[in-house]
């Protein structure tokens, strides 16, 4: 069994789109994938259910962006349904939330003589505009050399075009997966930049909120990384996830399905254990696609 449960398409800062994906997918040995774009489920209303192979399961899900202590924390649903009211009305005030950020984006980059942006985001099939994308832009426009350099020197916290956006809580995530029917997991952890103090806290605190899982494997993590996460799932009772966050193949070093196996002691902790995974997931749970 190969789980990667948390793997993005172009509706989001993905580079490819859902065939693709689901093509890759297949090509890497996958039996199991969660779409999780950011902040939209746009992917699941443009899935040709001929697309999945045979051996392929996928998963409705989606990564919304939360406030916590001032800092950016991504909550990833699974076994969602798509067509919950909460959830979609909570996606829709994140992606207008996207909109107005890149629109202060653009007056920033319009006092530097920098035109076109929102121009040039109006061409992308997104629903969620991101960062990533403005990257792309200054790239484009050989502004910056790499994305790398864009979010060093322009789009960060600090950056010259930078603007910040106020994401949902954790807890108001937590509430709308669970209202669609899906299960809320902390993705990975090890990546935000706060102390390991910090970390248990946040961990703690997500669970209190109603999380129930934790992204305990997941593109680069070293072995001891993996066994601390290991250990904070455990301590707080939580299920155990693992996904890529997979965006493009030319990141090779997070490709879909390269993660470390969850460590033994999580084995009776997985997340396609809890009670409330899909028994079935080929046709997506609930979500109708087209040509269903």
């Amino acid at each position: 069994m190969l789980a990667d449960l948390h793997a993005h398409t172009w509706y989001s800062d993905g580079a490819l789109p859902p065939q693709a994906l689901l093509k890759r997918a297949a090509q890497r040995g996958l039996t199991h994938l969660a779409i999780t774009d950011h902040d939209t489920t746009a992917a699941f209303e443009n899935i040709d259910p001929a697309w999945i192979a045979p051996e392929l399961q996928l998963l409705a899900g989606v990564e919304i962006s939360t406030l916590w202590e001032r800092q950016e924390i991504h909550i990833v649903g699974l076994a969602i349904d798509c067509t919950n009211m909460t959830l979609q009305g909570l996606l829709q005030a994140q992606q207008q939330l996207r909109r107005e950020r890149a629109a202060a984006m653009d007056m920033r980059l319009q006092k530097a003589g920098i035109c076109g942006l929102m121009d040039y985001l109006a061409t992308l099939p997104c629903t969620a505009v991101g960062r990533n994308h403005v990257a792309q832009f200054l790239l484009d426009r050989g502004i910056a050399r790499s994305k790398e350099h864009a979010f060093r020197n322009f789009l960060g916290d600090k950056g010259r075009y930078a603007a910040s956006a106020r994401w949902c809580s954790i807890v108001e995530a937590v509430k709308a997966i669970r209202a669609a029917g899906g299960i809320a997991i902390l993705a990975h952890p090890n990546r935000y930049r706060i102390s390991n103090p910090a970390l248990r806290r946040l961990v703690s605190e997500f669970a209190a909120a109603g999380g129930e899982g934790l992204e305990v494997s997941y593109s680069n993590l070293d072995a001891d990384s993996l066994d601390h996460l290991a250990s904070l799932c455990l301590s707080n009772d939580l299920w155990a996830s693992t996904g890529s966050d997979f965006h493009s193949p030319d990141n090779h070093w997070m490709d879909l399905g390269k993660f470390r196996q969850l460590p033994a002691r999580c084995a009776d902790r997985a997340i396609w254990l809890h009670p409330d995974w899909p028994g079935c997931m080929s046709a997506v749970k609930p979500v109708s696609l087209n040509g269903a």
